[in-house]
């Protein structure tokens, strides 16, 4: 029996640590789960297997065809290879047809098997799972005590290769076949053989969340720097892991007051902010903002509802916020999901009036947007826009604003509007690939807060091209970035909580040491990180998972689909729990045991675990009942 329990009051409990999410395995002596035999899995009982019937010819459904521009890695691996043979059988229940494939794809350099289940109605096929494994391998655990050359003895007359013991008792296998019946037939077979397997399963095919397809990806050093341009590798935001973990951000709204934004540019489709209140091109003002038919913000140089990028600064800006990901084209934008309000404000020579700069924030504000990015520079003291700062302030929207490019102390010489200080405004400087400040730009030991990447940052420009652009306002896009993510991770949170979040995890380094506030520059994983220790209880995807459960095993904590694959098994007398683990500064997993959900330790908690997998286990010799939980326990400074 298994249950999990969300207890946040228990938090307190831990001196050390925070327990924030518990799993419960309530296991009694006798009592052991049995697993049904599946077409990639198998538990050796005595049980039959459900029965799978062969669809009829008749049923056959419209399914759709594969994109090799999808954002599943799957369904592009299949679009971009060869499907050799195809089978389709319907399910026990009603509507649903199960479609197992034998693809050729250069993801792998052997063949694939492809299992995706279906809900068809009316002849329309809608995907509910879709999984790939290789098609001639399994993964087995063999019975306590069998090493690999009792195991390859057992298994000589089939003609399955034992490869490795990839951890105690846990083995791979390879068919002597990748035909599309190889993988059942030999669960079928190994099945039969109890005493000397206890489990098997499909060795299954993943990949790495992070990595874009857009072939311009490798020119995005801030994102990923491996030493191009002249770099240092692993100076960058480590947007790659940070996608692990943030996948999209649906809902959030961001303000950028530049020069517009490229609306045709194929790889800035979709991400403009659409006025739900308003018609489109009816000539009303109908929403009774003062300005007619402002469907994706406002031109404030032009008076105009056309706010279209004439210089392309704003959609470099913009492009790296939040340029389409995984779309086979261009680069990648650090966030996906989330939409732009375009404020333009600067001319096609890219300049432009305070008072257009105080129109823009006060139009955000009306918006209720809470993130404005100010890629601006060289604007004179007012204090009508400090005004309009402070009311923004007040609203709870956070400025991130650029340093500017002068490579003078704004400690000394002041510039606005990122020298304001109220403390709802972050002041961001670029640095290199080098991992030092970039010569032009500004800095400050109390002015400026953080540095972050720009130069020769790679992103979307006019027409359909990209280009690459130097300067504070590229910087402070990736923290714009950051601040967005931090933001819908915590709704509630004030602009003082996003800010402290990215400053307190900065990477700090001696060529940033007095030339600002944080000391250090812009990490995404870990500023992301910090938010989360600082609300360990909070589930932003609605799963009963908390966030800092997910963020140390792995999964996206913005994903309702994505959960811990937690499992739990009886090995030997012993109570295995099981969950993924990825190493963190922050924070580990532990797992504690108890008797009667009242007190807790790790005294009797038998470690098993492997790279990459957190296994404890409890003893089932004494005759009370076993409980486990899982918890998040933050590591000691």
């Amino acid at each position: 029996m298994q249950q999990r329990y969300f207890w946040p009051g228990l938090a307190g409990i831990v001196v050390v640590a925070t327990m924030i999410w518990i799993v419960v395995l309530s296991v009694f002596p006798g009592q052991v789960s049995k697993e049904d035999v599946s077409d990639n899995k198998a538990t050796v009982h005595s049980r039959p297997p459900r029965s799978i019937e062969k669809a009829p010819p008749s049923s056959a459904a419209a399914f759709p065809e594969e994109s090799p521009r999808s954002n599943d890695p799957i369904e592009r691996a299949i679009a971009e290879g060869t499907v050799l043979d195809t089978r389709i059988d319907s399910l026990a229940s009603d509507n649903h047809l199960r479609r197992v494939r034998i693809v050729q794809s250069g993801v792998q350099d052997r063949l694939l098997r492809v299992v995706e289940r279906w809900d068809v109605r009316e002849g329309q096929a809608t995907l509910q799972s879709r999984e790939m494994f290789l098609a001639d391998q399994l993964i087995v655990r063999a019975t306590e005590g069998l090493d690999k050359s009792t195991l390859e003895k057992a298994l000589g007359s089939s003609q399955i290769q034992v490869l490795e013991e990839i951890a105690p008792g846990l083995f791979t296998l390879r068919l002597p076949s990748a035909e599309i019946d190889a993988i059942p037939k030999a669960l079928e077979t190994l099945a039969a053989l109890p005493e000397i397997v206890k489990s098997a399963e499909a060795d299954g095919v993943g990949f790495g969340g992070g990595i874009p397809n857009d072939p311009e990806f490798g020119n995005q050093w801030g994102h990923r720097n491996v030493g191009q341009f002249s770099g240092l590798a692993g100076t960058d935001v480590d947007a790659s892991e940070f996608w692990d973990i943030v996948g999209s951000t649906p809902g959030l709204v961001i303000a950028v007051l530049d020069t517009g934004l490229n609306f045709t540019h194929p790889d800035l489709q979709g991400v403009a902010w659409v006025n739900p209140s308003e018609v489109p091109s009816n000539g009303i003002d109908d929403d009774g903002s003062g300005r007619i038919d402002d469907m994706n913000g406002w031109d404030f140089v032009n008076n105009d509802n056309n706010a279209t990028d004439d210089h392309g600064h704003g959609s470099n800006v913009s492009g790296i916020i939040i340029a389409n990901r995984n779309n086979g084209m261009g680069i990648a934008g650090l966030l996906s999901g989330a939409k732009i309000l375009v404020g333009k404000i600067l001319n096609s020579s890219n300049s432009g009036l305070t008072s257009n700069l105080i129109a823009g924030l006060a139009y955000g504000r009306a918006r209720g947007v809470k993130l404005i990015n100010l890629s601006l520079q060289s604007y004179p003291f007012s204090s009508n826009l400090s005004t309009e700062i402070s009311a923004c302030e007040t609203a709870g929207i956070l400025l991130l604003a650029s340093a500017g490019n002068q490579g003078t102390n704004n400690d000394t010489s002041p510039n606005y509007p990122s020298s304001y200080s109220q403390a709802n405004v972050l002041a961001v400087g670029n640095h290199a690939s080098n991992n030092t400040r970039w010569s032009s730009s500004n800095f400050g030991a109390a002015s400026v807060d953080i540095f972050a990447p720009g130069q020769l940052i790679r992103s979307t420009f006019t027409g359909t091209s990209y280009s690459y652009f130097t300067g504070t306002s590229q910087a402070t896009a990736y923290v714009t970035a950051i601040s967005g993510a931090i933001k819908f991770i915590h709704p509630q949170w004030t602009p003082a909580q996003i800010k402290a979040a990215v400053l307190d995890s900065v990477v700090t380094a001696t060529a940033y040491q007095g030339i600002c506030v944080s000391g250090g520059r812009l990490n995404a994983l870990q500023a992301t990180a910090e938010s989360l220790l600082q609300n360990p209880t909070l589930d932003t995807d609605g799963d009963q998972v908390p966030n800092l459960i997910e963020y140390l095993s792995g999964t996206l904590i913005t994903d309702f689909g994505s959960s811990p694959a937690i499992t739990q098994e009886v090995v030997s007398g012993v109570l295995r729990i099981s969950i993924p683990h990825v190493p963190r500064p922050e924070a580990t997993l532990e797992v504690e045991a108890s008797t009667d959900l009242v007190t807790w330790g790790t005294v009797g908690v038998l470690d098993f675990s492997v790279p990459g997998m957190l296994i404890r286990g409890v003893s089932l010799s004494t005759p009370k009942n076993q409980f486990l939980r899982v918890k998040a326990v933050s590591t000691p400074p």
